[in-house]
């Protein structure tokens, strides 16, 4: 139902934009930046989606969200429009109206441009910059980030108003470039840590390609936790998923939350999606770490023999885990890091060499406490 109001909310927007639509009027609140009335090129281009671009085919929930994005954009030329450019966006507009092909050539004319007109990350990074500086301004690097996003790799205005993806958030920067109510509104639904809809459904259980993609991205160099997507994968498939929605559960979903914020505080968030959850994810109780129960069930799974030997159990292993002096590192902040975690009596030693022995098993005796790890 709530899908259904929204396109019915939608449709009068869509289908009916007014030729003679109002200047796009800026504020002086560095929430979204001043612009000037549409330039000739933008009105064409908003236009020409207007002739060919309806119903199904449309790109845009409104004309002013079209002209606002295009104002955005550089203009680009006539005579070679290519890459990101208002004169590229409206070659494909014309070809949808020239070709009678709207399913085809609108797709390729909306808001990101790709694969004809640039890419959906420069279109997005540049927009958002100038319409939500602030959610700009939270990512140290928008294009490493952008690049981690799933592309669904077509754009379709209803399917993309939701969904973490690209196109779901090139939608809603669209909209907040209309005016400044509407940024204010959809600027965070265009953030690379989103709000409500371009973000993975909550009450779901995370996808460990997307989490390692963007764990790749996000923590790098010395503050990795991981050594390639394929031990990631493995941590991933080996601890419990969980769901998107956690926050301080010893699960993958708690990890994907931190491995988002890692592309925009990666010092403060990569250990927390390590492979021990450094007691953020999987909380420190009077009686265990967080940091041990992960290592144990991982210990558990990679070095079932050798395990049951040491430990004789799960619990056992939490218990001597849990009781090892603070030189250990097991309790919370313990910083997990690859760089620093290579040899030494210490609980990151293990869970480096554990993560290791997922895939190789002559890394268990380092991973349960000999070898590098004594």
């Amino acid at each position: 139902m709530k899908r259904l109001a929204r396109k019915l909310a939608g449709a009068a927007a869509i289908f009916s934009w007014a030729v003679g639509c109002a200047s796009i009027v800026g504020i002086e609140d560095n929430t979204f930046d001043a612009a000037l009335p549409p330039s000739p090129m933008c009105t064409e281009y908003c236009d020409k989606l207007g002739e060919a671009c309806k119903a199904k085919n449309a790109v845009y929930s409104s004309r002013e969200a079209c002209l606002g994005l295009c104002a955005r954009l550089d203009p680009g030329n006539d005579i070679e429009p290519d890459d990101n450019t208002a004169a590229c966006l409206k070659k494909g507009a014309q070809r949808a109206i020239d070709t009678a092909e709207p399913e085809t050539h609108c797709k390729e004319a909306g808001p990101g441009g790709a694969p004809n007109c640039g890419t959906n990350c420069r279109t997005w990074c540049s927009v958002l910059q100038q319409t939500c500086p602030k959610e700009f301004g939270a990512m140290p690097d928008c294009a490493r980030a952008c690049a981690a996003l799933k592309d669904r790799g077509t754009f379709d205005l209803d399917t993309d108003h939701g969904g973490d993806t690209i196109q779901c958030r090139l939608e809603h920067v669209s909209n907040a470039s209309a005016n400044p109510t509407a940024a204010k509104t959809h600027c965070p639904h265009a953030a690379l840590v989103a709000t409500e809809y371009c973000q993975a459904p909550q009450d779901k259980p995370p996808e460990c390609a997307e989490f390692c993609r963007f764990n790749m991205a996000g923590c790098t160099g010395d503050l990795a936790v991981y050594e390639s997507v394929p031990q990631c994968m493995a941590v991933c498939t080996t601890l419990d998923r969980g769901l998107n929605g956690h926050r301080e559960e010893n699960t993958m979903g708690c990890r994907s939350w931190h491995t988002f914020n890692s592309l925009i505080d990666p010092g403060s968030h990569c250990g927390h999606t390590g492979p021990g959850g450094d007691g953020h994810c999987g909380v420190d109780t009077p009686d265990a770490t967080g940091n041990c129960a992960s290592y144990c069930k991982l210990a558990q799974v990679a070095c079932a023999a050798d395990f049951t030997t040491k430990f004789g159990s799960e619990a056992a292993c939490l218990v001597d885990c849990s009781t090892q002096p603070d030189a250990f590192g097991a309790k919370h902040d313990s910083k997990y890091r690859i760089a620093t975690a290579q040899t030494g009596n210490t609980l990151q030693c293990r869970l480096l060499h554990v993560s290791r022995a997922l895939s190789d098993a002559t890394e268990c005796p380092s991973a349960l406490g000999q070898g590098m790890c004594q």
